[in-house]
């Protein structure tokens, strides 16, 4: 009741309707089957259906072109719209619009781990999915942490309209919401008016796509959340490609999800991987060799592709096998084809590297639609699940089988490519310092400190459930791993169910207006956004331009916000202890080699400053100047 007068209150402040009909969005996707079906269509047709939906069985002819139709993970999702169901279906059946058929003509939040993820599924349901998308601002919405940032590049309208538009969707007024986690399950906190999201959630349909990349802190605040809409009548979908069965029992105990709304979608009818086990740690001289047997074999099949996709687990990492892989190739081959993308670019050079990794990983959707292209692209994690590519052939370091299987869904995803020969090389070695939960150091004062980003247990049965399964690896011996090696009695003791344990029972026992608004965050920020010194001496034109600009007083929040938005270019997010390193050396004498340089922090606000920092920054990307001999790096 209290939610419902606080959302009524703030609705009528702002002159805005407390709700907006949902009467859309199963019209619009009826609309986009349609569209699929359209032979003077045809062209967009293939595009859209080969990756996103499957052609009924029942219209299928092999003399004439089949009738596209909703397959079964989305009939299932349509015919449970109002129950709370748990779903896992491979790469490419379609899960968005099993999601969006689930919702239904009802309020819907879509939450996903990752703002790329989020601004992609915004894109779609407003160019492809919306009768009327003249009508966006009362139909979707995304809410994340640059949402005011994201409109005013991309949505044309008045300075007012936008404006207007930003706060229909913070108030929570929109029928269909694309959200991160942080947005949403922050009432958790029960900070005074937590009670308007909780009371919104309760009348609303909540789909949890990628479950398994959230962390055990995330994920323990996730499952607390919604065990608490579920119930105050809300309902909940969880789709996702990979499912620990771990993660499933925690859903099923908490959220009460009987069987039958359980299902796996899975086809088995192409094979998409062949994996090579490497008893090894990741190299440049293996990438190299593959790509120039590739480049070989290419001249006598012009189908075969030569696209090879690098993950590694750290971005120092990335950056060393892009210095080795250049250094071994030298000016033999065009160095043009070898290309790195993390998330420490600077967010201009990342849009730009995210649009070209997109452009060059397309593939037709038939065999003999594949392109010839060659080259590597040298990545981290920042691919696993926001990026929609298909490359020939996949170099990885393992980190668990979950991230595993999601990299994997970036190699032959369409299933076009032969098999006979391996397309996933899998590097099994990795640095024991990255391993937590299973070295731990002691501080002073007794303080205990835990180093590395990887879960011990997870890695190590991961290890031995990929180490027997060399080979073709079909979709149903993925899931087969997944139910043998991470189940609850074998990671019971790992660092990642004593850390969900811990912060599920630490948020269970939250009192209410214990804490203020923003007091308490899901994710504790241990970054600090700055511009690095390369980028400020080569921009400092530009950005003190900006400054200028804005101490005028005359802005409206849009104009000021397009003005932000032109500096914040040039910014990217560091781990705090680099920016720490640099303030030290900045007051110390003690420095490995030169004085570190002082730069005035770049001010574009009354309360907000911009740090610049000096530090390395080149077609790499951003790393930090070791000012220590001592500087440790876990990144």
């Amino acid at each position: 009741m209290k939610g419902l007068l606080h959302k009524c209150d703030y609705a009528a402040s702002g002159h805005y309707p407390i709700e907006f009909r949902n009467d859309f969005l199963l019209s619009g996707l009826e609309y986009l089957l349609m569209q699929w079906n359209n032979p003077a269509d045809q062209e967009k047709q293939e595009i859209q259906s080969a990756e996103e939906v499957a052609l009924s069985e029942q219209d299928k002819n092999e003399n004439e072109r089949a009738t596209v139709d909703w397959n079964s993970l989305q009939y299932f999702c349509k015919e449970k719209q109002n129950q709370n169901i748990i779903v896992v279906a491979q790469t490419g059946m379609g899960k968005t619009e099993a999601g969006l058929l689930w919702i239904g003509n009802h309020k819907g939040f879509f939450v996903l781990p990752i703002r790329t993820a989020i601004n992609a599924i915004y894109n779609r349901l407003r160019k492809d999915m919306l009768v009327n998308s003249d009508k966006i601002d009362e139909q979707v919405g995304i809410l994340h942490s640059e949402q005011l940032e994201y409109y005013t590049k991309n949505i044309e309208g008045s300075d007012e309209d936008i404006y207007e538009y930003v706060k229909r969707g913070k108030q929570f007024s929109l029928p269909l919401n694309i959200s991160t986690l942080d947005q949403l399950f922050d009432f958790i906190f029960q900070y005074p008016g937590y009670e308007l999201k909780l009371a919104t959630l309760s009348y609303s349909r909540i789909v949890i796509d990628e479950i398994q990349m959230y962390n055990a802190e995330l994920l323990a605040y996730l499952i607390f959340g919604l065990e608490k809409i579920v119930k105050m009548g809300g309902k909940v979908a969880i789709l996702t490609a990979t499912l620990p069965p771990f993660v499933k029992e925690l859903l099923e105990q908490h959220l009460n999800i009987p069987k039958e709304n359980q299902e796996v979608f899975i086809d088995d009818k192409k094979a998409r991987h062949h994996i090579k086990v490497c008893d090894k740690k990741i190299n440049a001289e293996d990438i190299v060799k593959l790509y120039l047997k590739n480049k070989e074999a290419c001249k006598s099949n012009p189908h075969k592709g030569n696209k090879i996709l690098v993950v590694c687990n750290k971005i120092k990492t990335a950056q060393k096998i892009f210095d080795d892989v250049n250094e071994l190739i030298k000016a033999k081959y065009d160095k043009e084809e070898i290309h790195i993308f993390h998330s420490r670019f600077i967010k201009e050079d990342r849009e730009k590297l995210e649009k070209e990794i997109i452009e060059f990983g397309q593939t037709g959707n038939k065999s003999e639609d594949v392109v010839e292209k060659g080259g590597i692209w040298i990545t981290t994690s920042v691919v696993e699940a926001s990026l929609d590519i298909d490359f020939d052939y996949l170099v990885t370091e393992l980190q668990d089988l979950c991230s595993l299987l999601q990299r994997m869904g970036r190699c032959n995803r369409k299933g076009l490519k032969s098999v006979f020969e391996s397309n996933c090389y899998i590097y099994l070695q990795i640095d024991s310092a990255d391993l937590i939960g299973k070295t731990k150091r002691t501080g002073r004062r007794g303080k205990e400190k835990v180093y590395g980003f990887i879960d011990a247990t997870l890695y190590e049965l991961s290890k031995k459930a990929i180490s027997e399964h060399e080979g073709i690896l079909t979709e149903s011996q993925k899931q087969e791993m997944l139910q043998k090696y991470l189940t609850t009695e074998n990671i019971q003791n790992s660092y990642f169910m004593n850390s969900f344990k811990k912060t599920y029972k630490y948020v269970s026992e939250i009192r209410p207006y214990s804490y203020q608004k923003n007091e308490k965050k899901l994710r504790e920020i241990v970054t600090e956004t700055i511009i690095p010194s390369p980028v400020y001496e080569e921009k400092s034109t530009q950005i003190l331009e900006g400054v200028q600009k804005l101490k005028q007083a005359d802005l409206s929040v849009i104009q000021r916000q397009k003005l932000r938005n032109q500096i914040m270019e040039y910014t990217v997010n560091v781990p705090y202890y680099h920016w720490k390193s640099y303030q030290d050396a900045l007051n110390s004498k003690k420095t490995s080699g030169r004085k570190a340089k002082y730069y005035e922090p770049i001010q574009i606000g009354k309360y907000e400053k911009i740090k610049v920092m000096e530090c390395n920054y080149d077609k790499k990307g951003y790393s930090p100047i070791e000012w220590t001999k001592k500087m440790e790096d876990n990144e």
